[in-house]
């Protein structure tokens, strides 16, 4: 059995998830940052006439480890399968970050999603550099 193994609920609208929750990560005391994509803010989302989907990963906030990916929306179950790819091999918020996803489809959810955790975690830094 594979260590991140996906879930994915064929509902209307579709929900899926593979590695760690929010809640998992902070009952093991684990520093992450989300990153999140809305539907409505890619292009592909009003294409399929979906703008109510979201899609979250949680990266490690020292390393920048992918810990988990969730979607609620239209291809949920089939837009999670990258993230578990991800997962697999050890990647993070660097690999999405400079990977080119083709357009426009569901898949740019990662690249919007990175981006998003990317300027939290520059801002946690700047904070951080501040105080010091």
């Amino acid at each position: 059995m594979a260590t991140h193994f996906p879930v994915g609920i064929y509902a209307i609208p579709e929900v899926s998830m593979v590695g760690k929750t929010e809640e998992e990560l902070t009952a093991q005391k684990i520093p992450y940052e989300t990153g999140i994509a809305r539907y409505n803010e890619i292009s592909r989302g009003p294409i399929v006439g979906d703008d109510a989907g979201m899609f979250k990963m949680l990266f490690h906030r020292e390393d920048g480890r992918l810990l988990g990916c969730h979607c609620i929306g239209s291809g949920a179950t089939e837009l999670i399968h990258v993230g578990q790819a991800v997962l697999a091999l050890g990647g993070g918020l660097d690999y999405f970050l400079t990977t080119v996803f083709n357009y426009p489809t569901l898949a740019e959810c990662y690249k919007v999603a990175a981006h998003n955790a990317a300027n939290k975690l520059a801002l946690v830094r700047r904070a951080t550099a501040a105080g010091k």
